[in-house]
């Protein structure tokens, strides 16, 4: 019996070493495991079908703090908000800014866009560039103009509609015309027409004038009036300090040529080259984007593992 007892003291602490360590090891796993799948803020990362929340920011020319960098689209209000940031043409600001949602794979986004976040995890915040074949595709068509000679005709015919979005600060009367200055900087005429249905302008520039028809930053359009006759005006224009991206490459310029609005895309000597289309089709594109939250899709082995 005695000896039984000394045996039994023996084993007594190799057990209860035993036991600690068992415990130590059952507390790290689980500690693992309850970190890893309930947890995915940690080193968890997104992929396909994985619902995720992320900020952004869109730039043509450059990525968001280069040089040449123009936002043309962003969900970041101190960006978007900030006038001092560089904006694109058709840059709208939201008036309200919240974290974009979609499921990985699921098409709703650029697909360049939405794969570039598979194996990132919640705050990385990475940038990716977009070929032109990657981004926004849609119609879109190559013009060509000189800085000389340009012709537009002195009327215009406009939707009430139309006219209301473009010149929201002019009241027509029922019956005469209406003076204001147009969106060429030059004095213009408006009436009804179309019994009503519609909106006359007539434009009334003074030849051997210059008007500012553009402004961003440094980079002014003016066009100089030639002359004004038989219903047509005559008009050069001339472009001042164009940033350029390229050679001849510059950022886009939007100018209106009475029948159709363009965006100058490429400046050669006396040569312009322009589009027809939504400003961000058919372009590079660069984003930067943030990862907010990672929710795993539900069919997925984590998921599953969660319960």
């Amino acid at each position: 019996m005695a000896g039984d007892k000394t045996v039994r003291k023996d084993r007594d602490p190799i057990m209860l070493v035993c036991g600690v360590i068992f415990l130590v090891a059952a507390v790290v796993v689980i500690g693992c495991f309850v970190s890893d799948e309930w947890f995915p803020s940690g080193e968890k990362t997104a992929s396909n079908g994985d619902k995720v929340t992320v900020e952004y920011t869109g730039t043509f020319y450059d990525e968001y703090g280069g040089t040449y960098a123009v936002v043309f689209d962003t969900n970041v209000s101190s960006i978007g908000n900030d006038t001092n940031i560089a904006k694109s043409n058709d840059f709208t600001a939201k008036t309200s800014y919240s974290p974009l949602e979609f499921t990985i794979g699921k098409g709703t986004m650029l697909k360049a866009f939405e794969e570039s976040v598979i194996g990132h995890k919640v705050g990385d915040k990475y940038k990716i560039e977009l070929t032109a074949a990657q981004g926004y595709i849609g119609a879109s068509t190559e013009g060509y103009l000189n800085t000389s000679g340009n012709v537009m005709s002195t009327t215009v015919t406009m939707t009430k509609t139309d006219f209301a979005a473009a010149y929201s600060d002019v009241t027509l009367k029922d019956n005469g015309e209406v003076k204001f200055v147009s969106k060429y900087k030059w004095d213009a005429y408006a009436s009804y027409t179309d019994m009503g249905n519609a909106v006359l302008i007539t434009y009334v520039p003074e030849a051997g004038e210059t008007y500012e028809v553009y402004k961003s930053g440094d980079t002014v359009v003016n066009y100089k009036v030639k002359t004004v006759s038989s219903g047509k005006i005559t008009y050069d224009i001339e472009i001042k300090n164009p940033v350029k991206v390229g050679s001849t490459e510059i950022q886009m310029i939007k100018l209106d040529l009475g029948t159709k609005t363009i965006y100058i895309t490429n400046i050669d000597g006396s040569d312009i080259i322009y589009k027809e289309g939504a400003e961000r089709v058919n372009q590079p594109l660069f984003f930067e984007i943030k990862v907010l939250t990672i929710e795993w899709e539900q069919s997925s082995p984590r998921a599953l593992a969660r319960g």
